[in-house]
Parts: structure tokens; C-alpha cells; sequence
């Protein structure tokens, strides 16, 4: 399955060389073997972006890989690793999930290839076309929840085997079908990690269902327009002081109106002695 990655490259991507065309030195495809070289064979931006920010564990390097998925112009490839998981003839073939230092994986997320031992008959052998083997037949699993994407120049041939191996497409459909029900495998080409290493980033419409994880060219963010400043208020004109009235003198109407006063006017002292009655001789 073939994953589309956008041309234009982040600011981070340009700055670290990431996100540039990868070499094809071998044209991958889907269930193929590969091997991933050992870190220390990563170049510098390689090193960079997986090792260094923990995304891919340094362990993992150094071993035959299935090519799960590649982008659309077979520049990054999701892998998963085959290993031995440190079983041999010294343990009598010990599979990891008896093993204590793998106590902490998913017992039920080994896959055992045609010729190791396998967890449960309920899940099928992988298979290689034409009958192929690993060169350690007895000791080859695939450990479904650990799959990461990496750039093809730290990918090389698998050249212990005579012949190129492949999986066989129903042994593939079947490890994929297996890995989807991992949490991890929706957002396999959508990790921040792996953005960042492909220069780009998501459209905001796109979902698992639709896209299937696609990538998209990261579009740069509009400025903010400035915001006008605003016009200083004018200050207020001082109002003028009303100027007292000078006792006797007679308030200013408007020609022609006529000042009225209630009938019922009454003086303080009126009013006053209305309220408090009669004085109370002692």
C-alpha cells in the first residue's frame, strides 16, 4: 500500500535535510525482506530523526525487516522488524514471550514465521513465497505492535539468504488484519515523529478512514493582520464653573414664558409649624 507524501518541506525539514528524496538503491515492495542497517550505519539526519529522538529503538537496527508499506515515491517504508528475540539452541529455543526479559511485550502480539514455535494454533505460520526460510528458521518472529517508518537509505539488502525473500500476500494480509487492532497502527504514518522526518504534515479534513494516513504538504500559517489602533478619544471641554447668584437678583427665564408657582406655596416656617404643632406651654 502506497502512502502519498507532499513535496513541500517544512521549515524543520529544510533546515535538517529531512524530507528530501531518499535513494533507491533497491526498488521495495510490499512483503519484501529488507534489512535495516545497524545505527551506527544511520547518516547523521537518519541518526537524527529516529535514534536520537527515541522514536526507533537501537535494538531493532541490525535486522531483516518486513516492508509493510511504502510512501508513494518509495522514499520512507513502514517496517517491522524480524528477530530471534534471543532464543537459540543455549535456552532450547526458548520463544520471547517465556522469556523474562520479554515479560512486559503482548504475549499475543508475536507472530511466528513457518518453522518456529508459534503462541497459539488459532493463528496461522507466516509464510515466504517458494517456499523460503529465514537463516534461522527455528527462531524468526515478528512482534506485531512494534512497526516504524523509516527513510529507504538506511535500508539494504537482506544478503544472507541466496535469494530475495518475500512474503507470501496472504501471510501479509494477514500480519496487516493482525496489527490494525493495535492502537499504534492508525496513526503509523501520522506520528509526530515521522511528520517531522517527511516534512510534512496532515490536512486538517483528512481522516484514517479516508486517507488512510496520507500526508500532505504543511501550509504555511497566514499572519495575524495587525490590529488598527485606535484613535485617542478627544477630552472633554471643561464645563464652566455656573457662576453664583447674587441674593435678590431674579432668575432669567425666556421671553415670553411666565414664572408659576404652586397655590398651595407655603413658607418654611409654615410648613414647619404645621408638622411640629402647637408649642406646649410648661
Amino acid at each position: 500500500m502506497a502512502y502519498r507524501a507532499g513535496r513541500r518541506q517544512s521549515s524543520y525539514a529544510h533546515q535538517h535535510g529531512q524530507g528530501r528524496a531518499q535513494p533507491k538503491s533497491f526498488n521495495w515492495k510490499d512483503g519484501e525482506i529488507a534489512f535495516l542497517k545497524s545505527s551506527q550505519n544511520f547518516d547523521k539526519v537518519s541518526h537524527s530523526a529516529l535514534i536520537e529522538t527515541g522514536y526507533l529503538n537501537e535494538r531493532a537496527t541490525g535486522h531483516p525487516v518486513i516492508i509493510l508499506e511504502h510512501s508513494e515515491d518509495s522514499s520512507y517504508f513502514l517496517v517491522a522488524t524480524v528477530s530471534a528475540y534471543s532464543s537459540g539452541p543455549e535456552n532450547d529455543y526458548l520463544p520471547p514471550w517465556e522469556q523474562p526479559c520479554h515479560s512486559r511485550k503482548h504475549r499475543d502480539g508475536f507472530r511466528a514465521f513457518a518453522g518456529s514455535r508459534r503462541l497459539t494454533s488459532r493463528k496461522s505460520y507466516l509464510e515466504l513465497d517458494n517456499g523460503g526460510r529465514f537463516p534461522k528458521p527455528k527462531t524468526s518472529w515478528v512482534y506485531t505492535r512494534s512497526i516504524f517508518v523509516v527513510p529507504s537509505s538506511t535500508l539494504k539488502g537482506f544478503d544472507k539468504p541466496t535469494e530475495r525473500l518475500r512474503m507470501t500476500q496472504e501471510s501479509l494480509k494477514d500480519l496487516l488484519a493482525d496489527m490494525k487492532g493495535n492502537s499504534n497502527f492508525a496513526n503509523r504514518w501520522k506520528h509526530p515523529t515521522v511528520l517531522q522526518m517527511c516534512g510534512v504534515t496532515q490536512s486538517p479534513e483528512s481522516s484514517p478512514a479516508s486517507s488512510r494516513g496520507s500526508l500532505t504538504p504543511k501550509t504555511p500559517t497566514t499572519p495575524t493582520t495587525p490590529r488598527t489602533p485606535t484613535t485617542p478619544r478627544t477630552p472633554t471641554t471643561p464645563t464652566t464653573p455656573m457662576t453664583p447668584m447674587t441674593p435678590g437678583t431674579p432668575i432669567p427665564r425666556a421671553p415670553g414664558s411666565t414664572l408659576k408657582l404652586s397655590a398651595s406655596k407655603l413658607s418654611w416656617s409654615a410648613v414647619a409649624a404645621s408638622n411640629l404643632g402647637s408649642p406646649t406651654k410648661s
